[in-house]
């Protein structure tokens, strides 16, 4: 059973290692991590000090009232807007990395080799994902948390940081999963810019609509995580469950159609 059984899983993990060592490398040995880790930390920490500082300041000369809660209110708000964010990005940075290469012919070529199909995909998600959770999500936090501190006159309880933290990271990985899987479906990159975008933004009208969507849409994680850094308390985990769910989904999903696409 086993001699037969080690045959087919070599098949469709091919060339995986080769493949997740060449995605990473686009990140670390170029050192584009540094740019991009920079650039993220000054779009989210830069966001949170205009929410903290700049904000209340144009309200209060204006002679409007700010909002009472204070930095606890601005904690409420900012990682709901940050997941936004985050999200948008990852498909803006993540929309040519299968298209591309099946436009240029880098995929057909690298399928003459010894490699599967379903590894290309698996080996994106692994090794694109690591970049960008270290990049978008754990350096910018770790510089976001630093200017939370410094708002409340003390240091933000970490494992809430850290919480939020982790669920900005599935929120990277569901998206670039999406991605990936779009672009094994169709060879428009409209398609794979406005399908996820439009999800994103209508999210919050969905739920409106119909509320029980909140336990099993990955767009909730957002306001799950604006709880979780406000008062440390995890609303639901239905939307963290279902968001991993999801990913898999779409990364098999992209698997297969990759396996049975003319390229």
């Amino acid at each position: 059973m086993s001699a037969t059984a080690s045959p087919t899983r070599a098949r469709w993990t091919a060339g995986l290692g080769n493949l997740v060592g060449r995605e990473a490398a686009a990140w670390w040995a170029h050192g584009r991590w540094r740019l991009h880790a920079l650039v993220w930390s000054a779009i989210l920490a830069g966001l949170l000090a205009l929410m903290l500082w700049v904000l209340p300041a144009v309200m209060e000369r204006a002679g409007a009232q700010a909002g009472s809660g204070g930095i606890t209110e601005t904690a409420m708000q900012f990682p709901d807007l940050a997941s936004v964010i985050v999200a948008v990005g990852v498909v803006l940075l993540c929309q040519g990395l299968l298209l591309d290469e099946r436009r240029n012919g880098v995929l057909e070529w690298l399928l003459s080799k010894p490699v599967a199909r379903p590894s290309v995909v698996l080996a994106k998600f692994v090794g694109q994902g690591s970049g960008l959770i270290v990049t978008v999500v754990a350096i910018p936090w770790g510089v976001v948390h630093v200017v939370l501190s410094l708002a409340a006159g003390e240091l933000w309880n970490p494992l809430h940081s850290l919480g939020v933290a982790g669920i900005l990271a599935l929120v990277v990985v569901f998206h670039l999963a999406l991605v990936l899987m779009l672009s094994t479906l169709t060879s428009s990159r409209v398609a794979i810019l406005a399908i996820p975008i439009v999800a994103i933004v209508s999210a919050d009208g969905l739920t409106g609509v119909f509320p029980d969507l909140f336990y099993v849409l990955p767009w909730s994680l957002g306001p799950v995580a604006s709880v979780l850094l406000a008062e440390g308390l995890l609303v639901s985990a239905w939307p963290i469950v279902a968001t991993v769910g999801w990913t898999l989904v779409l990364l098999a999903a992209g698997a297969a159609m990759l396996q049975r696409a003319e390229l």
